[in-house]
């Protein structure tokens, strides 16, 4: 996979060049370097500065993922950037209204643990559910368990099931673990030993492909 260099972002940010790539291109790469580079102590804000802008300029181009990547980066600080969650929260505010599941995902997480903002459960559960619809499996997990402990929500086993399949399906590999447990045992549906040892494998499988998505990154 052919990369934009280093020196090529650096010149696309000062002459506002981004026409000549797609935003996706520049942000891939801007990350990848961003995320290399930052390991080494010699690497600050001169240099991972500038990737931060290009993560900029790609969100007022109306680029979400580089949006949800300023809240992380935000809420996460670096050594030489102070965190800001009140910033952090803007950002992933402003990724979510472009439809960014991630971004929704990390609404629910601010406002059920107030940060940057006053804790708001029902915002909370609102973005949860947009997050869901939206198609992150971390929020299909979180509605499978709250309706399956009756959290916020009026329990109901069957809609649980939904949801954790719902996530299952896009990989969460807790979500297929928590079913097989649930068959294993018959634990709110009918025992089915069969369908506990596919959920097992599956999640095996799933486990894997997590941890290479890991080491890639």
């Amino acid at each position: 996979m052919d990369r934009i260099d280093h020196d090529e972002l650096k010149a696309i940010i000062s002459n506002d060049a981004f026409d000549n790539y797609t935003d996706e291109q520049v942000f891939r790469d801007a990350k990848y370097y961003f995320k290399s580079m930052k390991s080494a102590p010699f690497f600050g804000e001169e240099t991972l500065g500038i990737y931060v802008d290009i993560y900029k300029k790609l969100g007022e181009r109306g680029y979400a993922p580089a949006l949800y990547e300023l809240g992380l980066l935000y809420h996460n600080g670096e050594f030489w950037l102070q965190p800001n969650y009140e910033v952090s929260l803007g950002y992933h505010q402003k990724a979510a209204a472009l439809g960014n599941p991630d971004a929704m995902f990390e609404l629910y997480v601010y406002y059920v643990r107030g940060i940057g903002t006053e804790i708001d459960e029902e915002a909370a559960m609102d973005w949860n559910l947009k997050a869901a619809n939206a198609g992150s499996d971390r929020a299909c997990y979180n509605l499978g368990t709250f309706y399956a402990t009756g959290n916020g929500v009026p329990q109901d086993m069957d809609v649980a099931v939904q949801w954790y399949e719902k996530a299952s399906q896009m990989g969460n590999f807790r979500a297929t673990e928590t079913l097989g447990l649930m068959y294993r045992y018959g634990d709110g549906v009918p025992e089915d030993v069969a369908k506990a040892d596919a959920y097992e494998e599956l999640e095996d499988l799933q486990r894997e492909e997590f941890r290479q998505s890991l080491d890639e990154m």
